[in-house]
């Protein structure tokens, strides 16, 4: 027998029925694999959007630059301002409890609420709107009459510098002090003056102090002033501070006495 033909593999007929032909995981050297145009196309138009998204960030940025945070300081020289750190801590609570619950746990711009305010008005259930208190400030001193999407970015931009420059007590006080209640009232000490004869400010001996229910029935004013009768309290109106007056208790800015004795003051259960 010659060598070569001792050397030479010996198959069966099964295993040459099905031995490949060729090697089939070959791939020449140097040629890359082949990628499917449309996953490319995909990645391609995705990096455009993020281009332009950054873009029009960009220029929302450098626009709402022109909006000087400074200014809000002017607010302190209205004649009936009273700072939120003078104030009962449930006359405060009772515009956190009602308009931005995390108030002191974001920086001007809350993910987690307006998610939520986004579920509910789709489920049509009644709760807080999705805007924080600092977005409330900017968009009530800078932007009041300006209502577009382009707004609601330079809204948050310049949210994010206001609260760099202030501390919560600060932009609270803003807020509570250039907010309409009606009758011609921009701050929360004039219409707790107009509506109650009574002050915000723990300092003022001189006038009976602002009660708990009061407090609630301002801040759940603000959301209609033209609309919520303060001296004819409709249904609506009430059920509207009760809601108030339970989210204050649930998030600890009144105890369950006060919560108590502000629904028997209100006349419902």
């Amino acid at each position: 027998m010659k060598r070569s033909e001792r050397l030479k593999p010996t198959y069966t007929s099964s295993e040459q029925r099905h031995s490949p032909k060729y090697n089939t995981y070959y791939q020449p050297v140097g040629k890359p694999k082949r990628q499917k145009k449309g996953m490319g196309l995909v990645a391609k138009l995705l990096l455009l959007l993020i281009i332009i998204a950054g873009i029009f960030i960009g220029a929302m940025y450098y626009f709402s630059l022109s909006a000087n945070v400074k200014d809000l300081e002017s607010i302190e020289d209205k004649p009936s301002f009273v700072s939120a750190k003078d104030m009962p801590s449930y006359t405060k609570g009772a515009f956190i409890a009602m308009e931005d619950e995390r108030f002191y746990h974001h920086h001007g711009f809350d993910v987690k609420g307006t998610s939520r305010a986004l579920f509910s008005t789709l489920s049509d259930r009644n709760v807080q709107g999705g805007s924080t208190i600092t977005q409330q400030v900017v968009k009530n001193y800078f932007y009041d009459n300006e209502r577009s999407f382009t707004r609601k970015v330079k809204e948050l931009c310049v949210a994010h510098r206001v609260e760099k420059n202030y501390d919560k007590d600060q932009i609270l006080s803003f807020y509570m002090n250039n907010i309409y209640f009606g009758d011609d009232q921009y701050t929360v000490e004039g219409a707790a003056n107009h509506y109650f004869g009574v002050t915000t400010n723990s300092n003022n001996s001189a006038m009976p102090k602002i009660t708990v229910l009061q407090s609630a029935i301002l801040a759940s004013k603000i959301n209609a002033p033209s609309v919520y009768d303060i001296n004819d309290m409709s249904d609506n109106f009430k059920n509207r501070v009760k809601v108030n007056l339970e989210k204050m208790k649930q998030q600890d800015f009144i105890s369950d006495k006060q919560y108590e004795e502000a629904i028997q003051q209100l006349g419902i259960i």
